[in-house]
This record gives C-alpha cells, sequence and structure tokens, in this order.
C-alpha cells in the first residue's frame, strides 16, 4: 500500500457555472487539467472520482464512480478514501485552477501522524485541499449514514492538522490559491 495518493473530485453538477466546469476551457486547457498541472509533480499517482469517466478519458486517468452516488463532495471523498489503495489521500477540487504546486508538496510532506491535515483560513477549513487518512471512514460513513453531508461535519473524534494562514501565506495568498470555481465571473 502507497503511503499517499492524489484524488481529484470532479462529479459537481455545476448548476450554478451554467455548464460542465470540470472541462470548461480556461487559459487553453479546461479547469480540471489546470488542477492536474498542479499536482502532477508532487504525485505520479492520480485518480479523478466521477459519476461520468467517459468524458475525461482524453486525461488517461483512472476514473471511479462514486460509491454513493449523489452524496456531493463528501461522496467523492468517502469513495477516495475507501477506494485508493493507500494509507492517505490528498483531495483536491476539479474546480481550483489556482492551486500553488509548492504548497501542496509543503502539506503532503507534514508527518502522517494525523487523520486529517487541512487548511484553515479565517477560522474555517478547506476540505477540499485535504488530507484524509483511511482512519476517516468509519466517521465518513457514520455522516452519510445520518444524512450529514457537510464536508468538515465527519471530522470530530479525529486527530486533525490545522495548517495555518501564516504557514498558507509563505506559498500566496489563500483567498486566490483556494478559489472554488463556481461562476464563469470567478475566472476574470
Amino acid at each position: 500500500m502507497s503511503s499517499i495518493k492524489c484524488a481529484i473530485i470532479a462529479g459537481g453538477k455545476s448548476g450554478r457555472f451554467g455548464s460542465d466546469k470540470s472541462i470548461y476551457v480556461y487559459n487553453d486547457k479546461t479547469l480540471i487539467e489546470h488542477v492536474i498541472d498542479k499536482v502532477s509533480p508532487v504525485f505520479s499517482d492520480i485518480s479523478i472520482i466521477a459519476p461520468d469517466g467517459e468524458k475525461f478519458n482524453f486525461l488517461n486517468l483512472p476514473v471511479i464512480a462514486d460509491i454513493v452516488p449523489r452524496m456531493g463532495p463528501i461522496g467523492g471523498i468517502y469513495t477516495a478514501v475507501q477506494t485508493l489503495n493507500a494509507e492517505r489521500i490528498f483531495i483536491f477540487p476539479c474546480d481550483m485552477p489556482y492551486l500553488n504546486t509548492d504548497f501542496i508538496r509543503y502539506m503532503k510532506d507534514i508527518p502522517p501522524l494525523y487523520d486529517i491535515v487541512v487548511p484553515v483560513v479565517q477560522g474555517r477549513y478547506e476540505p477540499l485541499h485535504a488530507i484524509y487518512s483511511k482512519t476517516c471512514l468509519p466517521f465518513i460513513k457514520k455522516n452519510i449514514e445520518a444524512g450529514d453531508y457537510r464536508m468538515s461535519g465527519f471530522y470530530d473524534g479525529l486527530n486533525i492538522r490545522e495548517v495555518g494562514e501564516d504557514e498558507i501565506c509563505f506559498y500566496d495568498d489563500p483567498e486566490r490559491m483556494f478559489l472554488n470555481v463556481n461562476f464563469k465571473e470567478d475566472l476574470n
């Protein structure tokens, strides 16, 4: 079993965006390609978690369908942690084109002593730019079964390494780095 692998969550409906944002072309690349470009210097093993894998054939990466469909990002996190053969999974969304490769490497190199390694900006977790260990599985499953689909709703009781703003700002502006593209205007 590998110690850490990378998964990109790409199963959203893109309702606010108006079209499938994962394959929306921005600066000559799809949004998901921007994410892949940022994570590939750090990870050789990258998987995509999405219900419709055929649209990603051009990427030549494995696509894994959600174990529990229509759960939103929490279902993608659960699927990645459950299915990928690694002790820890670094999760990213398909719609964060301004990721910072050096910061990703910094987080990956934090010793694997924690159940979750997650950035915190203005007191809020960035759960789609986080590392989850296999120990999270029963916590995630319990929340899904209870109908609680909040991405950080299962964090209670787990050993969390918060990556603070002082650490984040050393690499980049957190507002830019963690920008989730929800509207086309977000890309201007």
